[in-house]
């Protein structure tokens, strides 16, 4: 099958598409955009919540969702539409597209209708695409682990590791996979927009006049800004970055306070700022700019981190196996190629000394639904892999609450 094809990474802030070659799944070009449906929550939950409600919002979900789907075709494939097209979201968000109603996710037993991959063909849904081409959405595992973690097992292949491996699809909704035993373990970690900077007071998204790194040298902040450019605002690499480097210089202590001037230890004091909630830390400040950390902001990033840290907890408990045994160690998501390994382990989300087995996957989610575009062996692995990948639920679990508790401090 020859032609190019569309593969959708259909995320719950930022849905991320590329093209790419059907023969193949060797990806030519990729580009992404905020998810429209943010407006009605920024979070799964609260958009089943409003779906609950009112569920003509379906409908409008939906739409939205497709119109941006359609405005990235449009971008990537502009002289001929895709002739097939791959969508790995998260449980919610594929139904969402699909015109399924997520209500039942919202109370026990949280699972969807049905968790088979779908074919449909693209126009009936009003997706751009070649006159009968066909939209294949991946098979989900579970209530909250749907098609992005089957795609990230594909790309990775995780499913042929003989060792113990792990996955961590960083996002608002972060899926963490486990390879260990010969089974796989699979779990879902709202940790919120956090570490996509959504929800920060000046988070903004990975593209020229965010802020991606953050150094701490002496009484000097050194900032970098994507583009060169002066700084706009600060993405999420940017925020995990800022947080350890704080930490390190003492201006944000253990417990995630931002520590007033005068107990900063270097004249890097002279940044932190009174704020409406706490302190903040100016990063960069202009004539008619600032660009700040607050502390809403520190408290959102230890959330989402303790969030994915006690969901890992629980996922290595059940497989029975400690962080030491671990031979290969994932990080995965829209902005896993831009992220620091090392201010991951200084927040608390890794175990420092994991860090030599720590990579970084890009987007594997994109990749897995690229690899399965013009490939029926590869949509079938999907399908299989779906089926034997053991879910562990953490919505309600004592378990849950008490790492989540635990792994709150830095």
């Amino acid at each position: 099958m020859g032609g190019l094809g569309v593969a959708f990474d259909l995320g719950t802030t930022t849905i991320a598409a590329a093209l790419a070659e059907l023969d193949s799944g060797r990806i030519i070009e990729a580009r992404s955009m905020p998810n429209p449906q943010i407006r009605w929550g920024a979070d799964v939950l609260s958009r089943v919540a409003a779906i609950k409600a009112d569920p003509g919002l379906l409908s409008e979900m939906s739409s939205s969702a497709v119109a941006a789907c359609n405005e990235l075709v449009r971008g990537l494939s502009p002289e001929a539409p895709p002739a097939g097209i791959t969508v790995a979201g998260n449980t919610v968000m594929e139904q969402i597209l699909l015109g399924i109603s997520p209500v039942p996710l919202a109370s026990p037993p949280y699972r969807p209708v049905s968790k088979k991959a779908v074919r449909v063909d693209a126009q009936r849904i009003g997706l751009i695409a070649a006159p009968g081409a066909s939209v294949y959405v991946f098979p989900l595992i579970g209530g909250f682990i749907g098609g992005d973690a089957v795609a990230v097992i594909l790309a990775l292949g995780l499913h042929k590791e003989r060792e113990p491996a792990l996955a961590v699809d960083i996002g608002t909704n972060s899926e963490i996979i486990l390879a260990a035993g010969g089974g796989l373990y699979a779990a879902s970690a709202a940790a919120g927009p956090a570490f996509e900077a959504g929800g920060v007071r000046d988070g903004m998204t990975a593209v020229p006049g965010a802020i991606a790194g953050v150094r701490v040298e002496g009484d000097e902040l050194r900032l970098e800004v994507i583009g060169g450019a002066a700084p706009k605002g600060i993405c999420g690499s940017g925020l995990i970055d800022a947080a350890a480097a704080f930490l390190d210089a003492g201006m944000i202590d253990p417990t995630g306070r931002i520590v007033g001037p005068d107990e900063a230890a270097s004249n890097l004091g002279n940044r932190i700022k009174p704020g409406a909630d706490g302190f903040r830390i100016v990063l960069y400040r202009a004539a008619k700019t600032e660009v700040a950390l607050t502390q809403t902001d520190v408290r959102g990033l230890q959330t989402a981190k303790a969030a994915i840290k006690a969901g890992l907890s629980l996922l290595l408990a059940r497989a029975r196996i400690t962080p030491d045994e671990l031979k290969k160690v994932y990080l995965a998501g829209a902005f896993g190629s831009n992220i620091r390994k090392e201010a991951l382990a200084r927040i608390g989300l890794i175990e420092p000394a994991l860090l030599p087995a720590v990579s970084t996957a890009g987007d594997a989610a994109m990749l897995g639904a690229a690899e399965a575009l013009g490939s029926s062996s590869k949509k079938d692995e999907a399908q299989r892999v779906a089926s034997v990948v053991k879910y562990v639920a953490l919505s309600g679990s004592p378990g849950f609450e008490r790492e989540f508790l635990r792994a709150m401090n830095f």
